[in-house]
């Protein structure tokens, strides 16, 4: 799979799922994840299939710096941007095994 048929895919699974967790503030974390994956995932692509790092500490590296987008940018409690950030990664990371 080519990068920007990733990116669209990992958008259209991760942001609908930070936007359920986010509760109230639905709109602003659809945006700001977004705008979160456009930081993280061309570094993680790059990342693993340039630099041959570990997909795993990129996997997690991706999460925390999500996570700490949603808790400063979004404004949501640590415990719902980990959970976003955890959920919405973790599911584009099994699917990248399927597709």
């Amino acid at each position: 799979m080519e990068w920007p048929a990733a990116f669209a895919l990992t958008c259209a699974v991760e942001l609908p799922i930070v936007a359920a967790v986010a509760g109230g503030r639905r709109r602003r974390a659809l945006l700001d994840a977004f705008g979160a994956n456009l930081l993280t995932h061309p570094l993680a692509w790059y990342s693993v299939r340039t630099l041959l790092l570990s997909w795993l500490a990129v996997e997690v590296a991706v999460l925390l710096v999500e996570a700490v987008v949603y808790r400063t940018v979004t404004r949501l409690p640590w415990g719902r941007a980990l959970l976003a950030s955890a959920l919405a990664n973790g599911i584009t990371a099994a699917l990248s095994f399927v597709v």
